[in-house]
């Protein structure tokens, strides 16, 4: 499990910009999924984003499915990588909407 972080972490950290941009927008986007119609924070969008796109990148690592991935197109790999930060971030946004209701 240790190794899965790691190389998620490794990865994010090779993938810097694509990795901070995929993390806004999925934040952005789990957190209003979760909290319809509410107005949120850019702060909160972006820690969620990163922390979930985190989330996602382990996920991707524990369960084997780098190499699958990497065979991939860019767009393609691209759009797994904002799938992943996407389920990732609606995990934790709806944990933190469930410890405290907006």
């Amino acid at each position: 499990m240790n190794e899965s972080a790691s190389l998620a972490l490794s990865y994010l950290r090779e993938h810097l910009l694509g990795s901070v941009v995929i993390a806004v927008a999925a934040g952005f986007t789990a957190s209003k999924t979760v909290v319809l119609g509410k107005r949120g924070n850019v702060i909160l969008y972006v820690l969620v984003g990163l922390i979930g796109s985190f989330i996602g990148q382990f996920a991707i690592f524990y369960l084997g499915l780098r190499e699958t991935l990497d065979e991939l197109t860019d767009f393609f790999r691209l759009f797994f990588d904002f799938l992943a930060a996407y389920v990732g971030s609606f995990i934790l946004a709806a944990l933190i909407h469930f410890v405290k209701p907006q």
